[in-house]
């Protein structure tokens, strides 16, 4: 059993119940929980410097953009609320920072080994996927419903082949089917749900968290979302919604498939023609960019059998 190597003041902004446990930690796990507060953790002093700032950013300094956009268009409520701020910026940065201490905690102590103690969502769930009801292929009238891992289709003057297919149960019931495709050396994805009497089909290919923001992955831990906006190859995608639920991998060899947890963050341009999904699953963060199209652009579905 290691023992408590900092100081109270390093774990202020932890309760106690995870203060007990800190001290079963290894010294390593313990000094990288004071690195990751040092480079996360907001001052008091900074933000009351923000706030007699020209631009007044001390509510984005804490992550809360929406309520700065407001203070900004109200000129800081016509001076009440500005002055409110000045006797509660000591809590908001108390606030932020226990709940920065608190995701920063939680991540090292999975990542230490200490699962057990905590109530996190298993990255594993033995849960059977949502039945569908899909139909028989009919090769008279094939639709999207009939695509399978082996099927075949073209799209944009190309030939793809489905080589992987996978089913995205998520909390508010609604299911959605991604296949993975190829052509040649090129991989693309593509996802689609039912919403009513219409299907929403996105065709998108993987591209690099880095590429839309190189502090991505440490955002998400800090305030548990991306931004409400981000920008990648030139354009600007809005965040729409999040989902919550199990991802499974449907093959004829897995007779009873594990749903994994996953996350998506959905974002779409202003004319909703292009889209970007967020996705985190297995402490891993990937994205996607792509488009919307009509289900009628996907044509000549045929079965393939190796």
């Amino acid at each position: 059993m290691s023992n408590l190597i900092l100081s109270q003041k390093d774990l202020k902004y932890l309760p106690y119940s995870m203060i007990v446990e800190f001290k079963e930690m290894p010294e390593e796990a313990q000094y990288e929980f004071f690195h990751e507060m040092k480079k996360f953790k907001r001052s008091k002093v900074i933000m009351y410097l923000l706030h007699f700032f020209p631009l007044h950013v001390s509510l984005g300094y804490v992550g809360k953009w929406i309520e700065q956009f407001l203070f900004w268009i109200t000129a800081g409520g016509f001076g009440v609320w500005w002055l409110v701020l000045l006797f509660t910026i000591p809590s908001e940065i108390k606030q932020f920072n226990r709940k920065v201490a608190q995701e920063i905690f939680k991540d090292i102590a999975l990542k230490y080994g200490f699962k057990k103690k905590y109530k996190h969502v298993p990255t594993k769930a033995i849960v059977k996927p949502q039945a569908l009801n899909l139909p028989e292929f009919d090769p008279t009238l094939p639709t999207l419903d009939h695509l399978k891992e082996g099927f075949m289709f073209d799209l944009d003057g190309k030939t793809w082949q489905i080589v992987e297919e996978y089913q995205q149960d998520f909390e508010n019931k609604n299911s959605e089917r991604l296949f993975i495709c190829h052509h040649d050396l090129e991989e693309k994805f593509l996802r689609y749900s039912n919403e009513g009497y219409f299907k929403k089909v996105l065709w998108s290919k993987a591209v690099s968290v880095f590429q839309i923001d190189p502090e991505l992955e440490k955002k998400i831990k800090v305030h548990g979302s991306p931004a409400n906006i981000l920008y990648l190859n030139g354009h600007r995608f809005f965040k729409e919604d999040k989902e919550k639920g199990l991802m499974f991998r449907i093959s004829k060899t897995v007779a009873a498939p594990l749903g994994e947890s996953i996350k998506t963050w959905h974002f779409f341009n202003e004319d909703r023609t292009l889209t970007l999904k967020i996705e985190s699953s297995r402490n891993k963060l990937k994205a996607y960019q792509g488009k919307v199209i009509d289900e009628n652009e996907i044509t000549d579905i045929l079965p393939y059998k190796i």
